[in-house]
Parts: structure tokens; sequence; C-alpha cells
């Protein structure tokens, strides 16, 4: 029984990458230079997946590269954890022996979730969460001592530090220091929380790093890894690739959701056609339907509105409006969707970052039927 080949679950490997070859340069150039860069994107823009090609790429020029995952932290004992945990997961070999070793000897992480944690009994003017962090975040100086190598340190989801207490000024107060050890590599799905630690003159990574945005993906580029994949495993897309590609609109995880479903219906020699279309997408929507009820109802009606009108490639602020209290309100709930990476403003103009979301919005939210 074959495969089907496209993956849309989890972080794609490089074989699954579509292009980036741009983007993962300049994170490479902005990393060997001895800066720091960061990588903002939508959720299921591929931007894991590009953490990890880099990190992979800069490995094999002889780099150590650890990938931390900030996602869902609430504490400082949280972040300690998690790059504990990543440094165990990222070094091999004689590197990893050595650092069995030195784990022993940092400062205890506390399992527990809430203040308590951040708040554990003072050592040297320091809570133990404190004392645990500083002991992992210097990291990089012991490897670069002990191996030569420089490390690149990726923090995904960095944007959570926010709600673990504005620990960004801690953070910083450490990795200042290793510019001939490290670089690092910011990452973060929330567009208005990662401008809100890197675009504010008070905060303290304020113009300390390279941005690097994820745009959608080229159609052509999607056209022609699609089609490959395809002919690969001896069928054809045909006529269902214009359609899968004006769907999807270059996000990532849609192409290669609705290109998995499309495939699931043409059979071994066959070709994929207009009707093969329709039947994924019909059903694409029908596994989507309740995702979008959760989003949809997490939204207040301002922001409601205002989906509702992008998706639909309605003025948001509606015919004729001349502002006044309700284009105040609108502007709020649109600068709400775009810090969260709902919506973006692309060409002067706004649009809905899941293209398959818009869809069942515009639809009436009534699911597949009014697809």
């Amino acid at each position: 029984m074959e495969i089907n080949p496209f993956r849309f679950t989890a972080p794609v490997g490089l074989d699954d990458l579509i292009d980036r070859d741009a983007e993962s340069e300049l994170l490479l150039s902005t990393a060997r230079e001895a800066n720091n860069s960061r990588l903002v994107a939508p959720r299921r823009y591929g931007k894991t997946s590009l953490c990890r090609r880099v990190l992979g790429e800069i490995s094999a020029q002889g780099w150590t590269g650890v990938y931390v995952d900030f996602f869902g932290v609430l504490t400082i004992g949280d972040i300690a954890d998690r790059i504990d945990r990543a440094y165990a997961a990222s070094l091999t070999g004689a590197m990893s022996r050595w650092f069995a070793g030195v784990r022993a000897t940092l400062g205890p992480v506390s399992a527990r979730v809430g203040p308590t944690s951040a708040t554990a009994a003072p050592t040297g003017g320091r809570s133990v969460g404190q004392a645990a962090l500083s002991d992992r975040l210097d990291l990089p100086l012991r490897i670069h001592e002990r191996s030569g190598r420089r490390v690149l340190v990726v923090w995904d989801e960095f944007q959570e530090v926010l709600a673990a207490g504005n620990l960004d000024a801690v953070l910083r107060a450490s990795i200042q220091h290793h510019g001939e050890a490290a670089s690092y590599l910011f990452a973060g799905s929330h567009p208005g929380m990662m401008n809100e630690l890197f675009g504010d003159p008070r905060r303290a990574f304020y113009a300390q790093t390279i941005p690097v945005h994820l745009p959608p993906l080229a159609v052509e580029d999607c056209a022609e890894f699609v089609g490959d994949r395809f002919e690969a495993t001896h069928r054809d897309i045909g006529d269902a690739l214009p359609g899968l590609l004006a769907a999807t609109g270059g996000h990532p995880q849609r192409t290669m959701m609705l290109a998995h479903a499309v495939w699931n219906r043409t059979t071994h020699g066959r070709r994929a056609d207009e009707e093969t279309l329709r039947a994924a997408l019909d059903t694409t929507m029908t596994d989507l339907d309740a995702e979008f009820r959760v989003s949809w109802l997490a939204l207040p009606a301002s922001q409601r509105r205002a989906l509702s009108a992008v998706s639909r490639d309605e003025p948001p602020y509606g015919v004729g409006s001349t502002g006044g209290s309700r284009g105040g309100t609108v502007r709020t709930a649109l600068t709400s969707l775009i810090a969260r990476g709902d919506v973006i403003v692309a060409g002067g103009q706004h649009q809905v970052v899941d293209p398959l979301f818009a869809r069942w919005v515009a639809s009436g939210r009534t699911g597949p039927t009014g697809s």
C-alpha cells in the first residue's frame, strides 16, 4: 500500500519544505555574522520546519544547534526546564555525555506551575528559579569553551515569555555576553506580541535582531512540488491543480492538507480532475469545521464582523464609511486580528491568513455545503 506523500499534521522534514531558500540563507548568514535574528510567521506557515532546516544546515557547518520550544511556558521554572530538556535532546556523542555530567551540577528546576516556582527560597540574592535559568542560559559559553564550536540557539514561540512574567530583560542580561559563543534565532507566531518584545524601545530586545518574515509560498513552487509528488507516486494532479492552488493561496499547511485529500482520491495511474478537487475540498472543509467553529466563537462580535468583511473581499469599514465610532471599532478589531496573526495586509489589502478559514467564513459558516 502506497503512503500518501503529503504531510501536514506536524512540522515537516527538509524534503517536504517548499522553497524558503532565501529566508534560510538570511538566517544562516545572520548567525555566521554573530548577529541575532527573529522570524515571525502565522501559525502553520512552516516557521518551525524552517528553524529545523537552519539548525541542520548550520550543524553541518560545524556549529552546535539547539532548538527550544517555549510554547505554553508559564513560569521562570518552565523556561529553565525547556532549555534544560532542549540541550539534552540536541547534544550528541561526547557532548551529550559531557552535558549529562554538567546537568547534575545545575541549579534545580521546579516542576510546579505557579508563582511559587519563580519565587522559591533565594540563593545568593536570586530565587531558585532565577538561579536555575541563569545556569542554563550560560550553557552556550560552556559548550564553546569545551568544544570550540559556536552555538545557534532557536527559541521558538518566544512571545510566550510575556506570559511567564516579562522575562525578556532577564534573558538578554545573560545572552548579551554570548557574542563569541552563540547566535540566537527568536521565532514567534503572534505578530503583536513579537512586535511588543522587539519593537518597543522600552523592551530589552529592542533593535537587537534582524527581522525575517515568511510570506505565502510562491504559486509556481507549490505547483512544482505538488505535481512532482503526484508523479513520483504514479499519479497525475491534472486539472485539479489550478483550483487547489487558488483555494490554498500559497498557505504551506493548507496546500499540503488539500493535496493530501486530492491524492487520496486519485488512484494509481489515474489523473485527478476538477471533480476530484471538489470532493477533496468538501471533505477537507468537513474535517476543519469543528476547528473553525472554535476559532470563530472565540472572537468578539466586532472581530467576527471585520473578519467576515475581509473574507468576502468587502471594505471592512463599510461602503461609504467616514469613520466615526463604528470606524474606530472596526480599526480596533482589525488591529487585534493582525496582531494575533489571523489577518495580514498585503498590497494595501487586508487578507485572512488561512484561506480555507476565509472560505468557511464567507460561506456563512455553514460547513462544506456552503463551500
